[in-house]
């Protein structure tokens, strides 16, 4: 099996003349606090402004559009004379080390048979489908990439593309809110360039890493519309073996004490703190163990019973026996243990920490029990919006 076709494009982006990028970044909109996102909207031209405008303003979505074309008439926004793919390397720091992550931008068809080789992993709900949806619909077209993993064992691909860029003039930029990345953007627009990074990538099909919801809407729209632009979405590529590719751990918050339900199905092991509660999470061997911080006490959960479950993750147990009487609505969710644990006292809930896990512990489980639930993991960090945007136009 090959991986789907990949495409340049003419992408349009934030004039450097008039802003720069970091004045425009912003992290995906299902990343964004409240925060974060008082600082984001005090800049003038942030990607918040298009991809985060609803629930905001009245009619949201349609002032989101009227900015749109109001900076794409005005020259805050233009197209790329040539289409291209953009390599963008990001550094940041997590807990206390550094990090370096390479990928590019490209677009990538939503055929039946490029779908066929495009992998999800999580089940979408139909809320923030159907609110990206209504993005596509308004601005009609792609503001923020999905997130997508390929395989490079030899670093074969990476290595290609640090030749390319290599001596390039670049853009730099830096996300203003957390999680802090600096970011160097290259374009390649050579024919013969581009055409070796496609060939590069015709091995093996495409892991969808973050971004189901906008590719589920994407789907949707296509349908809809028929737009053959719109037939293919922005993605952004990452090697599945890139060192600075981190997958953290998504721990799930209920606004309900769950201890007395889980010491029915489970062996509790009583922790005298979050720290070695997380610490001895991540040396367990059983897959299917998990922590609870309920009412200012650390417990370890061995469930009794793994009962079907085979993807050898905890998610799937915990999806299939205490979530399932809560809807994913319901659920609040934190890759930090100690933001669930604060989320949970305010609640005066319970916290559920779950062990971190590797791209090819995600994989095996999605080709063993397809989708996974919601919030299953949290590709660290999210790619941020604002780099460059797909228009749905010929």
């Amino acid at each position: 099996m090959s991986m789907p076709d990949i495409f340049p494009f003419k992408g349009l982006y934030f004039n450097p003349k008039r802003v720069s990028l970091s004045g425009v970044l912003c992290p995906p909109y299902d990343a964004i606090g409240e925060k974060d996102a008082r600082v984001l909207r005090a800049k003038k031209f942030n990607s918040i402004h298009l991809d985060l405008s609803a629930g905001v303003k009245k009619d949201g979505y349609r002032q989101a559009a009227k900015l749109w074309e109001s900076w794409r008439k005005d020259g805050t926004i233009v197209r790329d004379d040539a289409c291209a793919i953009y390599i963008l390397e990001e550094n940041f720091r997590y807990g206390k080390k550094s990090f370096r992550r390479l990928g590019f931008l490209a677009l990538v068809s939503l055929n039946p048979r490029n779908l066929a080789q495009i992998i999800p992993h999580e089940k979408t709900l139909p809320i923030p489908r159907a609110d990206r949806l209504k993005v596509l619909e308004m601005v009609k077209a792609n503001l923020s990439p999905i997130f997508t993993v390929y395989p490079d064992p030899k670093g074969k691909t990476e290595d290609l593309i640090r030749q390319l860029i290599k001596g390039k003039k670049f853009e730099r930029g830096r996300l203003p809110v957390f999680p802090h990345t600096d970011c160097r953007l290259w374009r390649i627009d050579a024919a013969h360039q581009v055409a070796a990074i496609q060939r590069a990538l015709k091995k093996a099909p495409l892991f969808v890493a973050d971004g189901h919801h906008r590719l589920g809407a994407a789907c949707d729209y296509f349908k809809q519309n028929g737009n053959p632009e719109a037939g293919k979405i922005l993605a952004y590529f990452c090697a599945e073996d890139d060192p600075g590719l981190l997958v953290l751990p998504t721990h799930r918050v209920l606004p309900k004490k769950i201890l007395d339900e889980a010491r029915a199905l489970c062996d509790l092991k009583s922790i005298p703190s979050l720290a070695i509660l997380q610490n001895l999470l991540e040396k367990e061997s059983d897959p299917y163990a998990f922590g609870i911080y309920e009412s200012g006490k650390c417990f370890l959960a061995f469930p009794r019973d793994h009962g079907d479950c085979q993807s050898l993750l905890t998610l799937e147990w915990l999806n299939y026996n205490l979530l399932c009487q809560i809807s994913p609505q319901d659920i609040h969710y934190s890759s930090d243990a100690r933001a669930a644990k604060k989320i949970a006292d305010s609640l005066r809930g319970a916290a559920i920490l779950v062990p971190s896990f590797s791209v090819a512990d995600v994989r095996r489980a999605a080709q063993t029990l397809g989708l996974l639930p919601p919030k299953s993991t949290y590709f660290y960090p999210k790619v941020s919006s604002g780099f460059v945007f797909h228009a749905f136009e010929n």
